[in-house]
């Protein structure tokens, strides 16, 4: 008797998830990123900051797969001046995106160019690859829009001899 239960059990696993792996869709909705600048007193007239990348993070189990990855949902440069954002914002990216929790952004910045006093400067990255950890979800069908509010008076840091360093203070704010 023992085993013939054993054996309706193990078929009926078999059926059941046979049928639910069968309803399994990958479902999708949107993710809007947008930009903007908090304002400051810093006297800068031009703040440009070259966004080569953007790519986030879909914890495990999102998109049905039992593993973390990144996906990438901006691939071309993409130049802001971040003074002219300010109190505004500018989209960076719309794409659609697998439903699931999001853990991390990763801004890839390539170029940063800073005006102070009528005197541009280049300005040193000390890591290209910009991290923000903050969690979303992506719901089915919805729109989940994040500002990513730079703070350009905290970013940029003077090292002597007129050389000015980038090390962006970004807070995320979903909308």
């Amino acid at each position: 008797i023992m085993r013939k239960i054993g054996i309706i059990a193990a078929i009926l696993m078999i059926v059941t998830s046979s049928f639910f792996t069968g309803c399994i869709t990958t479902e999708q909705g949107t993710l809007t990123l947008k930009i903007t600048d908090a304002p400051g007193d810093f006297n800068i007239s031009e703040a440009l900051v070259t966004i080569s990348y953007v790519e986030v993070h879909i914890a495990a189990g999102g998109n049905n797969s039992s593993s973390a990855e990144w996906v990438t949902v901006v691939n071309e440069s993409q130049q802001f001046d971040l003074i002219l954002l300010e109190n505004v914002t500018d989209i960076l990216a719309t794409t659609t995106l697998d439903v699931g929790i999001y853990t991390q952004i990763r801004l890839h910045i390539s170029e940063a160019l800073v005006t102070i006093d009528g005197v541009q400067y280049d300005l040193e990255i000390p890591s290209e690859t910009v991290k923000l950890v903050n969690q979303f979800i992506i719901q089915p069908e919805e729109t989940t829009t994040l500002i990513l509010d730079f703070d350009i008076q905290e970013s940029i840091h003077k090292t002597g001899n007129d050389e000015y360093i980038l090390q962006p203070t970004i807070r995320v704010i979903e909308e």
